[in-house]
């Protein structure tokens, strides 16, 4: 089995001073309808550090990656943390194999946290993701792009890689193998670990009514 990746879930909503010049009392982190707040920053800076780096696209972000990340920016008792992290559903440990990824998209939903940029004659099958007025802090897939971008309209990413799955069965000139929701979640966890670490995105909790 592939070792498991760990991704951050929650949307980081900012550091609070309970006055001008105060030191820092909290940081703060949206999950669902809840906001969540880390008092010791050693525990947001392990949270942060389960963001891979960007300029390693291609590196596996696993416990270790993590640990070694937190151990060398100072953070003491990382393995706690991010144990305590884990139990609280800050964090998320998943293997890519099929098997672990179903589990993990039903339980969890991604936003979006920039806008589209669009494609570009040159590259025209990958698309930028950024912020108006600046140059895109990711380029993605179409498929990818497609996810991304409509991945907070469903309850959960499993139940929007159904839907894609299905309407791409609806017409010709599409992939086969996106006729099926397994091959569309791969796909788009391959990317995900870049759209945490660019802040092109975030993980959330499943919607539930």
């Amino acid at each position: 089995m592939t070792e498991p990746l760990i991704l951050p879930v929650g949307r980081y909503t900012g550091e609070f001073h309970p006055e001008v010049g105060a030191p820092v009392k909290y940081y703060s982190l949206s999950i669902g309808r809840l906001m969540v707040t880390m008092e010791d920053p050693q525990t947001f800076a392990v949270w942060a550090a389960a963001h891979p780096p960007t300029d390693h696209p291609d590196r596996p972000w696993t416990r270790t990656s993590v640990l070694d990340a937190a151990t060398s920016i100072g953070a003491a008792e990382p393995e706690r943390i991010v144990d305590g992290l884990l139990e609280d559903g800050l964090l998320v440990e998943v293997s890519p194999d099929d098997s672990e990824l179903e589990g993990f998209a039903r339980a969890h939903r991604v936003l979006p946290l920039m806008v589209s940029l669009g494609n570009n004659p040159e590259d025209p099958l990958h698309y930028g993701i950024g912020l108006f007025g600046l140059e895109p802090v990711i380029r993605v897939p179409t498929l990818v792009h497609d996810i991304w971008q409509w991945s907070s309209v469903g309850d959960s990413l499993w139940e929007v890689c159904q839907v894609f799955a299905e309407a791409g069965a609806q017409v010709d000139f599409v992939d086969a193998r996106e006729h099926d929701p397994r091959h569309v979640l791969r796909e788009f966890f391959a990317a995900l670990p870049m759209l945490l670490a660019t802040s092109a995105a975030c993980l959330d909790e499943a919607r539930r009514l």
